[in-house]
């Protein structure tokens, strides 16, 4: 069957997929060119605890095969912290391509923020795990191997303590020019954090260094944004929108597990949004989606996620209806991965069963075959 007839009319669409990971953030973007880039990973063991949704199997299932080896074309850390990393050792191939594991996933291209190149703290096993392997990529630099699918490796931001790797970084301010040796991915990737200054503060944590990115998609003239923030604290959300003054979106991934603290650097339970937050999300207002990657909000003290903030988020929403937390879609007692589809006409919740079934209308046979 040619490839037109199995993507059934989708070709000039893009898809976000938002997972049910609890406080944890795992996104899995499939753009128009069927390009595969996966953002941060929370997985857990599923196999014997049926409320804890199988990530693995549906990545099984939907990703592309490269001769027999499940591949993404890149994964992305925006930082360091358990939840954005866990798993990544059990189901992730973390070594050279010819050492690969059939029943893992080879991570073509790697994206790691620069802070983790630059600490020697150990975080935990499975930031240590990426840490290693990346380096084991840095040390390809200037050699054949390095631009081969599962060698590849790009630094998310600048510091002075990696000006040796600078052929692999893509400091804050600039675009991702290709993804797995292909410019023409599908999207353009703006890297909005982190910013130097923080990267070489030695009293910046890992929050603070987070990698953020605007994703932009194209489709017959309109333009359609996504914005991927990480943990970015208030006062690091407000310095990207004093960078990024004319910044609106189409869909915002809600910082930090929609914390209080990503949009206001008050009291929990007193204070008042940051003015400078809330005017930004008013800007988009008319056609936004805001998604909470989290565990189920409730009118409690917890945060993330917190109460209050999702009440800030859906004051400058069109509808109530456009904030989504992935624990609670489509019902709390069974939730399934959220499917954003992105064509002419803007952003659109896919449902269940088609949410599914888009991904598997394209499987590579061999690595640049057709």
């Amino acid at each position: 069957m040619k490839l037109e007839e199995r993507l059934k009319g989708d070709y000039m669409a893009n898809y976000m997929t938002f997972f049910p990971v609890g406080n944890g953030d795992m996104t899995l973007i499939q753009t128009k060119t069927n390009k595969y880039i996966m953002i941060d990973c929370n997985m857990r063991n599923a196999e014997n605890d049926d409320k804890i949704y199988d990530c693995n199997e549906y990545l099984q299932d939907t990703l592309p095969i490269d001769n027999g080896q499940i591949y993404l074309d890149a994964f992305f850390l925006t930082h360091s912290d358990n939840d954005h990393c866990r798993g990544i050792r059990d189901y992730f191939n973390l070594c050279a391509p010819e050492d690969s594991d059939d029943d893992k996933i080879r991570i073509d291209e790697l994206y790691v923020p620069a802070k983790l190149m630059m600490d020697e703290t150990h975080y935990n096993d499975d930031a240590d795990a990426i840490r290693e392997e990346a380096q084991r990529r840095l040390d390809l630099l200037g050699t054949e191997e390095a631009d081969t699918p599962g060698n590849r490796i790009k630094i998310v931001g600048y510091s002075k303590e990696l000006k040796d790797y600078a052929d692999a970084i893509v400091p804050a301010g600039e675009t991702i020019s290709d993804i797995n040796g292909n410019t023409d991915y599908g999207a353009e990737i703006f890297v909005l954090r982190p910013v130097k200054k923080a990267n070489d503060d030695e009293e910046s944590d890992v929050n603070d260094c987070t990698a953020s990115f605007k994703i932009t998609f194209e489709i017959n003239g309109g333009t359609y944004i996504a914005i991927i923030g990480g943990d970015l604290k208030c006062e690091n959300w407000k310095e990207v929108i004093e960078l990024n003054p004319d910044m609106t979106f189409d869909l915002l991934l809600a910082p930090h597990h929609c914390s209080w603290h990503a949009v206001s650097s008050e009291d929990t339970h007193t204070g008042k949004a940051d003015p400078v937050i809330e005017e930004f999300l008013e800007k988009s207002k008319e056609n936004a989606y805001v998604v909470s990657s989290s565990k189920v909000i409730k009118r409690d003290g917890d945060n993330p996620p917190s109460y209050r903030a999702k009440n800030v988020y859906i004051k400058h929403l069109k509808k109530q209806d456009r904030y989504k937390c992935t624990a609670e879609y489509p019902n709390a007692d069974d939730p399934k991965p959220l499917t954003f589809k992105i064509t002419g006409q803007g952003f659109s919740i896919k449902s269940i069963a088609t949410a599914t079934s888009q991904y598997n209308s394209f499987t590579q046979k061999s690595y640049g075959g057709e």
